[in-house]
């Protein structure tokens, strides 16, 4: 008779903490980097450059074009107005570059780590 060499209780552990690692994996832009993905992004909106940029929840995003494309809550101060939103960061020609997220159902809105 067969024997499995792992109980489902174990695989179950040992699957979350895959989705743990991969989720630690992710490579993020730091602040600066970050801050300027989103001024370019916004180049000739007429926005001013932010004056805070704090990154949230991240994950990989959803429905990816690039590769290591992550989805972000994010926290950004213009003047006195802060504006919580969802963007997509990927690298391009070694230069982070932010768009709009389509990952937005699986990321918290409001995010308690923008707190």
């Amino acid at each position: 008779m067969f024997k499995p060499l792992i109980s489902v209780a174990s695989m179950v552990a040992l699957l979350g903490a895959g989705g743990m690692v991969r989720a630690q994996d992710l490579v993020l832009p730091s602040i600066p980097e970050a801050t300027d993905a989103i001024v370019d992004m916004l180049a000739g909106s007429g926005m001013p450059r932010p004056s805070k940029v704090k990154l949230g929840t991240c994950i990989p995003a959803v429905d990816a074009t690039y590769p290591g494309q992550v989805a972000c809550t994010v926290a950004v101060t213009l003047g006195a107005a802060v504006s919580e939103n969802q963007m997509d960061f990927y690298k391009q020609d070694g230069k982070w570059k932010a768009q709009p997220s389509v990952s937005q159902d699986r990321l918290p809105f409001p995010d308690p780590k923008l707190d």
